[in-house]
């Protein structure tokens, strides 16, 4: 029956006290709050304080980490106004070394409850309990039953260590300004008793709350819900909160001393005290002492109750702990730091107290510090702590000693992120639809970041979306002035957005960026420049090419015109500077490549185009021609003139030319038909044969070309260029004169004729086109009358004109074009039979 000593001296305790002083050792105190517990009832409010040697000041048991001899416990009530505390107080006490006491425990005199008592220790202590007997205390029947029972002393100090786990998580679920962190740290602590391992939300209801928590202490109770109105017969208390929950949890039924299923009690209330009743009970702060809460209830008949409150002391030196890397912290915020420490001083750092950082200067701030589960990590809570920017120590006290951790804290302000912005170069490439881009932010201090949205600017119905992110050196790691996300543009339309940076503080700050459509796509690079040509045209062909600002490259001046054909064309005039044509292009073997970068309009950072500008040999060239007529014209033709509708030939003195050349055929007014001739090619229409490594024939039907066309030719050899425009021939339309008949009467003119001129009627083709006719070529006759179509004759004309006398019977006729001043000679004559009374002019082509 050794296993059951220690709770054999608490029904010892049971007796009676005997009659002692009623006069209160401690005032009463009008101004105390009430005096609740989140579950069970309250037992009432107590002072228990550890005085060691000359210390003057003294700190609360519960807190002490080492009780040795010399040490004392003090003792006071804390009493409300009209209260009367009944009963007795103790301390059962562990040794460390028990071995040294002959009775293994230490069991101190019982006082009465509501009287201040110190109770002087006699030896290091591992752990202590206070015991409140409402009905009294008796140590009779102790002295002769102690034993050195360590599976005893093994579930005292399990009890101790849950009614610690219980107290800080009750202070942690109560305290509205617990962070997340250190209420889930304080409910793993709790659980950890268990084996379990919990997490609460709280932003979650307090039903929700509850279940997660008693789901995971307990799965039969996963459908338990604290705020409903009726529950089954294993319902713990009515709660109204998760800390009311863990409270009733720990408290459980009358078996009570060991929190959550440890059957000590229940067999020696069964079997060997069948007339007790040990309850557990656990600690609330209070603004003096602390606050004592229990389960009442109704007691059997002849059943008396005796209330436990355990705490364990550690007996460990002062903690060792280092400072981790992550050692900036924002001035202002709750912040985690990583520490690094042993198991054992990890597992009492709780312990530590009057928290505070040191400047370099000495000065003390005290500040609150939690220890976080099993983390190794400290929450260091700034928020209400004034401090400039700085290097600071922390440190603690470990009972009366100071103790300080190892490293330093750099304190920073939070980033304003007002010139933060996106790297040019990364802004080049955030492409739509291009998937995963990587993007850099340069400008502020981003150490502290730690969450990174994206949301399409002004859409007010836009929802920001998580992004990726990582800083060069990891957060807290000391001033980063750049950072890299990653923005996935697959469904990412091109426009404006806005990143979302976020830092402990909780405020988004916006930071511009542009979804860019994708770049210019340039389908004909390299620019060519030919050899000797100082500024020259080129056609960029592509997609997207109306985003271009602007070309440059070095040596070289580069103009752009307007896009064209929806952006997929864009004409460029390259301006050679005389040292690049000079010493590049005339010194240097074509195929000489230089780089060109492309600004575009939406884009900070330029396009580099490498090997874009490329030189080439010299242009080809027409140098000149020769035209050769249709033979038999009636009408003169002047210089460079051809008959609109004949078939062209004619010989061309060329240059620079290769096997791939093309002619290229056109009005220069940009009117009528276009052609394209290969070297060497033949059809119905056209011809193009090379005679000589310079001299080409053409031959060309030009009726798809109208009268009045200049026509033009201009060698292409592709991307080596194409030479100038040549005029070949101007295309003239003229007329056709088939006779020239004097008229038999003026009857058939209509009008009389003047004096000295004779009625001529003209038969031919295009007579419109005759402005004056004259055997003279200075003294021309105007053309009054338009021609007549003849019945029957299809195109053929006559036209009646008066006209002199032919000075002789060979002179030609002159014919003078409308618009023109000067005369064309002509082959038309009169006939060598022709008189006044018959005269008739013909020349050598016949018509209808």
């Amino acid at each position: 029956m050794v296993r059951y000593a220690f709770a054999f001296i608490l029904v010892s305790f049971l007796a009676r006290a005997q009659s002692v002083d009623p006069k209160p050792t401690a005032d009463a105190e009008e101004a105390l709050p009430p005096l609740t517990c989140p579950a069970g009832a309250p037992l009432g409010t107590i002072e228990l304080k550890v005085k060691s040697g000359s210390i003057a000041e003294t700190l609360p048991l519960q807190e002490i980490n080492h009780l040795s001899e010399g040490d004392a416990v003090l003792y006071s009530p804390v009493l409300r106004a009209k209260e009367r505390r009944a009963g007795e107080v103790s301390l059962v006490l562990v040794p460390v070394d028990r071995t040294a006491s002959p009775d293994g425990l230490q069991v101190m005199q019982p006082v009465r409850a509501d009287r201040a008592h110190e109770w002087a220790i006699p030896r290091t202590m591992s752990l202590a309990a206070f015991v409140y007997g409402p009905q009294g205390l008796s140590k009779k029947k102790v002295s002769g039953f102690l034993s050195q029972d360590d599976q005893l002393v093994a579930q005292l100090a399990d009890y101790a260590e849950k009614t610690s786990q219980t107290e800080a998580l009750l202070q942690a679920l109560s305290d509205n300004a617990s962070s997340p962190a250190s209420m889930n740290a304080a409910l793993s602590g709790f659980a950890s008793q268990y084996g379990l391992a919990v997490q609460i939300d709280r932003n979650a209801p307090a039903a929700a709350q509850a279940q997660v928590l008693f789901a995971t202490m307990n799965p039969q109770l996963a459908a338990y819900n604290p705020l409903a109105t009726d529950s089954n017969a294993q319902r713990l208390g009515e709660t109204a909160s998760v800390a009311a929950a863990a409270a009733t949890l720990f408290l459980g039924s009358p078996i009570g001393l060991a929190a959550g299923g440890t059957a000590m009690l229940l067999e020696l209330r069964s079997i060997a005290f069948p007339g007790t009743l040990f309850r557990s009970s656990f600690s609330q702060p209070a603004r003096v002492g602390v606050h004592l809460c229990g389960q009442r209830g109704v007691l059997p008949p002849h059943t008396r109750i005796a209330y436990i409150w355990a705490m364990r002391i550690p007996n460990t030196p002062n903690p060792e702990i280092r400072i981790g890397k992550a050692d900036n912290l924002p001035l202002g915020q709750t912040t985690n730091v990583t520490v690094e420490t042993s198991n054992v001083d990890w597992k009492y750092l709780q312990r530590a107290r009057e928290w505070a950082l040191e400047d370099e200067h000495g000065k003390r701030t005290a500040v609150k510090v939690l220890k976080i589960g099993n983390a190794r990590e400290l929450e260091i809570d700034l928020q209400k702590v004034a401090l400039p920017a700085g290097d600071y120590r922390l440190m603690a006290h470990w009972d009366w000693s100071p103790f300080y951790a190892a490293g330093a804290l750099h304190l920073r302000p939070l980033s304003d992120f007002k010139d933060a912005r996106v790297d040019p170069q990364s802004q080049n490439g955030l492409l739509a639809h291009a998937g995963k881009v990587a993007v850099t932010l340069r400008g502020s201090d981003f150490e502290f970041i730690n969450k990174v949205e994206l949301q399409k600017a002004g859409d007010e119905f836009a929802t920001p979306e998580a992004v990726r992110f990582k800083l060069p050196e990891g957060p807290r790691l000391g001033p980063q002035e750049s950072m890299d996300v990653q923005i996935d543009t697959a469904s990412l339309n091109p426009g404006n957005y806005a990143l979302l940076l976020t830092q402990p503080d909780g405020h988004n700050h916006s930071v511009d960026v542009h979804v860019l459509p994708p770049a210019p796509r340039f389908d004909n690079l390299p620019i060519l420049v030919n050899e000797g040509v100082s500024a020259q045209h080129y056609v960029l062909k592509g997609e997207r090419l109306d985003l271009l600002a602007k070309l440059t490259a070095p040596n070289a001046k580069i103009e752009l015109g307007p896009p064209a054909l929806g952006g997929t064309e864009r004409d460029v005039v390259v301006q050679l500077s005389a040292n690049l044509s000079a010493n590049m292009l005339a010194n240097q073997a074509p195929g000489t490549a230089v780089p060109v970068e492309a600004g575009l309009t939406d884009r900070l950072a330029v396009l580099s185009l490498a090997d874009a500008l490329q030189t080439t040999g010299p242009l080809p060239a027409i140098a000149s021609s020769q035209l050769s007529l249709p033979p038999d014209m009636e009408i003169a033709l002047r210089p460079n003139e051809f008959p609109a509708g004949y078939t062209l030939t004619a010989v061309l003195d060329v240059r620079n030319i290769d096997v791939k050349s093309e002619l290229r055929l056109a009005c220069a007014e940009g009117v009528g038909a276009q052609a394209g001739l290969h070297i060497g090619s033949k059809d119905a229409v056209s011809s193009l044969q090379r005679l000589s490594s310079d001299q080409l024939f053409v031959s060309y039907d030009t009726s798809g070309f109208p009268a009045g066309c200049t026509l033009q030719a201009w060698l292409d050899n592709g991307r080596a260029g194409r030479s100038q425009p040549f005029t070949v021939a101007h295309l003239i339309r003229l007329p056709k004169i088939a006779s020239v008949t004097p008229m038999a009467s003026l009857a058939a003119v209509g009008n009389a004729v003047p004096a000295g001129l004779h009625a001529y009627e003209v038969r031919g083709e295009n007579l419109e086109m005759i402005g004056q006719l004259a055997w003279d070529q200075n003294l021309g006759v105007e053309v009054s009358r338009l021609p007549a179509a003849i019945p029957g004759k299809g195109q053929l004309e006559a036209l009646v004109v008066n006209l002199p006398d032919p000075p002789n019977p060979g002179a030609p006729l002159y014919v003078w074009l409308r618009g023109e001043t000067s005369s064309r000679v002509t082959t038309v004559v009169l006939s060598p039979t022709g008189s006044n009374a018959a005269r008739t002019a013909s020349s050598s082509t016949s018509l209808p």
